[in-house]
């Protein structure tokens, strides 16, 4: 890649100090008018010579132009220079590297007859770097490396021109803020007659500072606008040129063009390769200590969870025992309730048995008694004292069902 280093000297680059002495005499000439009465224009009076503010602003102002002028006539004067191109004689072929030196001198003479001038300089850069390089491959981006550079030293040149711009409307306001304030101290209510002249006299003094610094503002911006327009053309043109006069000049060599370009991708692929080195190197350690971060917790996290799983083993074990006990002592219960329950329906059992016995003799007697009624009441019926004999079996009958209703009550 080409090597720009900076110029020796702008031609279009203008000092401060000369134009700040014509501005100054501007100025001078210019009040030197107003108060030998030679402008009694009653406008310019009240705009440019009632308050000191004015006075500052006015100067402000005939500084900037004199740099616009200065500046304006130095690209005139590059202008027409430039009209003296080309500066190296044509040539049917290629020529060697080593007429370098050659093509130098003769700029040299033309700058000895004619002036330094933007074209001459950028020729002159251009050579020395195809002579130190000995080649001419990187030209076309030498080239375009020197106009962004003479381009960004023309805009650093007016510098001071856009410092004038935001100052002098800075003044206005500060004329503003010092006749308001003016009007307002000689604001008195009881004698307004005489108060209202000096407000009125204060606002003047405040509107007519801010609208002298904005229409100066305005003018400067303007000249500001054209002389810039102006260089850059000259830039524009100056570049052309400089294309016209080096581009296909000298002898390119496409051995060394392709090895610069060989190295050129070597360079770019080491870099990348070191990129992704780093890059993984970096990855690398990001997850070893990802890794270890994760076994730290994880151990932690394993040891909290199985120290939580033991205590909630033991207390769930004392739970389960404890459960166990009571639902032991609850069947154990249980089972001497069931015990003494089954002893006891085992002598009901056996109370109800004989019971049952019992009424199943008592039943036996009670057909003999059957039985013997039925004789009874044939041997009745034989004999004739029927009626009594049948009360008397009622009455037996009724007996024996009373004591079969105690029996069964009692069983």
């Amino acid at each position: 890649m080409p090597f720009c280093p900076p110029h020796r000297r702008f031609p279009l680059k203008t000092s401060s100090l000369p134009s700040i002495i014509l501005g100054g005499i501007l100025s001078l000439v210019f009040y030197g008018a107003i108060h030998k009465g030679w402008i009694q224009q009653p406008l310019v009076l009240r705009y440019f010579a009632s308050h000191p503010i004015e006075y500052i602003t006015t100067i402000m102002f005939f500084v900037g132009i004199a740099i616009l002028i200065v500046k304006y006539l130095a690209i005139l004067s590059q202008r027409q220079l430039l009209q003296r191109s080309p500066i190296l004689p044509p040539n049917l072929h290629p020529l060697p590297v080593s007429q370098t030196m050659e093509d130098i001198e003769i700029v040299q003479k033309h700058e000895k007859k004619f002036g330094v001038t933007l074209l001459t300089e950028r020729l002159k850069t251009h050579l020395h770097f195809i002579h130190r390089s000995h080649s001419a491959n990187h030209l076309d981006a030498e080239i375009r490396c020197r106009a962004e550079d003479a381009a960004a030293k023309a805009d650093a040149d007016y510098g001071l021109v856009r410092l004038i711009l935001w100052a002098v409307p800075m003044l206005g306001f500060l004329g503003t803020v010092i006749g308001i304030t003016a009007a307002l101290d000689n604001l008195d209510l009881n004698t307004i007659n005489e108060s209202s002249k000096k407000l009125s006299a204060g606002l003047a003094i405040a509107f007519d500072t801010t609208g002298l610094a904005i229409a100066l503002d305005i003018v400067l911006f303007f000249v500001q606008f054209l002389v810039y327009r102006e260089e850059s053309n000259l830039l524009s043109e100056t570049d052309r040129l400089t294309e016209m006069e080096l581009c296909g000049r000298f002898e390119q060599n496409d051995q060394q063009q392709e090895n610069d370009s060989l190295i050129t991708v070597r360079q770019m692929l080491e870099t990348i390769s070191t990129s992704i080195e780093q890059a993984t190197r970096r990855q690398t350690n990001i997850w070893e200590q990802s890794a270890e971060t994760f076994k730290v917790s994880l151990a932690s996290a394993l040891d909290e969870g199985m120290k939580q799983h033991a205590k909630s083993l033991v207390q769930a074990e004392s739970e389960l025992l404890a459960q166990t006990n009571k639902s032991s002592v609850l069947v154990s219960e249980a089972m001497s309730k069931s015990a003494a329950s089954i002893f006891t329906l085992r002598e009901e059992t056996a109370r109800q048995t004989e019971a049952v016995k019992e009424i199943l003799g008592t039943k036996s007697q009670l057909m003999q008694l059957e039985e013997q009624l039925h004789k009874n009441l044939s041997a009745l019926s034989q004999v004739g004292n029927f009626e009594e004999t049948v009360n008397s079996l009622a009455a037996a009958i009724h007996l024996l069902n009373s004591n079969r209703r105690s029996e069964l009550r009692a069983g």
